[in-house]
């Protein structure tokens, strides 16, 4: 796993704003780099982004914040307060900061896992899965919301129950979105046709990524069924999404 770990260290950098070794450094490291400040993937606007790796201490994680805050966090952060107390999975701390500076964007808190060519355990196949074409009548909807690969599972009247998509992230991380209908779940359905997308990512020299909800049960049993090991934990703001040709927010 060392140049997995490797290439996301270098992801969540540039992500961030720092430096690969501040991720293990013990303390916040608080930066607010200008792209902070733009749309990131496919145009989602995120102001505030904090990471905490598992293989760091309690204390140590990056906080990275829209320059036009960056002064207000820096005033905010109490340099005494340990940082296990503002980062994530459990430091609720900055929730007063977002909720004053940053209304649109309630905090969410996700797992972040990542797996290699050894640690990937394919899926017993339950459903045929499909790479979807790009002349299939469902792409366009994709297309909306991820930039990758999607692949897919059908039920009898060939309608889709449960798909899963590739975010293309960075030239090295791409990253699983899955969704599988609410009356085809617990058949292992999401466990295939994320299987497909690792497959996809690995056969494409790409880190594969999965990010899920602390809480969601669920979507951590799909991805540690098939490999993925934990990498650290993510706080993160969402405040719409700037579309090609469209200046406006959207949620």
């Amino acid at each position: 796993m060392l140049a997995t770990t490797t290439s996301l260290d270098q992801y969540w950098a540039d992500e961030l704003g720092c430096h690969p070794e501040d991720l293990y450094r013990d303390g916040v490291t608080l930066t607010a780099p200008a792209h902070r400040a733009a749309p990131r993937w496919m145009g989602w606007q995120v102001p505030l982004e904090c990471v905490a790796l598992v293989e760091s201490t309690a204390d140590s994680g990056v906080i990275s914040i829209n320059p036009q805050y960056g002064e207000e966090l820096y005033r905010y952060l109490d340099p005494i307060r340990p940082g296990r107390y503002y980062l994530p999975p459990r430091g609720q701390e900055l929730t007063p900061f977002i909720d004053r500076h940053l209304p649109q964007s309630g905090p969410k808190y996700h797992s972040i896992l990542h797996c290699d060519a050894a640690s990937f355990r394919p899926a017993v196949p339950v459903s045929m899965v499909e790479e979807l074409h790009a002349d299939d009548v469902n792409m366009p909807w994709y297309r909306l919301h991820f930039d990758g690969p999607v692949f897919v599972a059908r039920n009898k009247s060939q309608s889709i129950i449960s798909w899963a998509a590739i975010k293309m992230k960075s030239p090295q991380v791409w990253e699983m979105a899955v969704v599988t209908e609410a009356a085809y779940r617990g058949l292992g359905l999401a466990q295939c046709v994320v299987s497909a997308a690792t497959r996809a990512a690995l056969e494409a020299d790409k880190t594969p990524l999965y990010l899920h909800d602390i809480t969601n049960i669920a979507s951590a049993h799909v991805c540690r069924a098939l490999g993925y090991q934990l990498y650290g934990y993510e706080l993160t703001c969402e405040n719409g999404r700037v579309r090609v040709g469209d200046k406006s927010r959207t949620s």
